[in-house]
């Protein structure tokens, strides 16, 4: 066999890749409140695979690269699964009759939380309000959640269009707002702030398509504690919430 057939790993790489999900190591966080580390960490892996991406469409001569929509919604699941409890557990793509969600949260046996996940909400730049209404009670019926414990995660705030992003980030200051409560932008969570160094600002006639800028690790994680928009610790708080009030309603 060819010497330079041994070079080619992808697939061991990516069974290990994806063998890393597995992990049922549990975050040693006492408190959401008082840190965002979690969100950092997300922050952190998404845009090192989203860096990742553009050094392969560069030195691949590659379109386009690689969506990472289901790589996200993964890891958003295993951080969630790492931080919460032991007695919660979390389903991906659980379905109930003829609806699937993309996360399920489930203590004591029952559904408590879903979260729908969306890298890009694709061509449709009318915005999530047409279609989120129904299918938050469809999700709501099937599953036997309660409405309040249905919400969208986006990736980044800055893939709808420029009035939905200022609903969520101060453009000037560049740092995230108040939250909107109206709906349906009080179910929408969008996590971060250019997660993708292909889209970061460079000099004049820096040609992306062509080529890549060297980021180290540790401007990424200078840029991750500038760059959240809605913590996910926030999130993880809706959840133990949730529980909370479900036992009350049992008492």
């Amino acid at each position: 066999m060819p010497d330079t057939i041994e070079i080619f790993e992808a697939s061991k790489h990516y069974s290990n890749f994806l063998a890393s999900f597995s992990s049922n190591s549990k975050l040693s966080v006492q408190s959401y409140n008082k840190t965002t580390i979690i969100s950092e960490a997300i922050y952190f892996h998404i845009c090192k695979m989203e860096y990742a991406g553009w050094r392969h469409r560069v030195d691949f001569k590659r379109g386009h690269k690689h969506p990472i929509s289901d790589i996200f919604q993964d890891t958003i699941a295993f951080y969630l699964k790492a931080a919460l409890p032991s007695d919660y557990s979390i389903e991906i793509e659980a379905k109930k009759g003829k609806t699937q969600t993309d996360i399920a949260v489930k203590w004591d046996n029952k559904y408590i939380f879903l979260i729908e996940v969306k890298t890009s909400i694709g061509w449709d730049r009318t915005g999530p309000a047409k279609k989120m209404d129904a299918r938050i009670k469809e999700l709501s019926i099937n599953f036997n959640v309660p409405p309040e414990n249905i919400i969208y995660i986006f990736e980044v705030h800055s893939n709808v269009s420029k009035d939905f992003s200022e609903k969520f980030w101060d453009k000037k200051q560049q740092k995230a707002k108040q939250r909107p409560t109206d709906l349906p932008y009080s179910k929408i969570f969008p996590l971060f702030n250019a997660t993708d160094p292909y889209y970061w600002k460079y000099e004049k006639g820096f040609n992306r398509k062509e080529n890549y800028k060297e980021i180290s690790d540790d401007e990424i994680r200078k840029r991750a504690k500038c760059n959240i928009v809605t913590p996910i610790e926030e999130i993880l708080n809706q959840i133990t919430a949730s529980t909370v009030s479900k036992i009350v309603d049992n008492e």
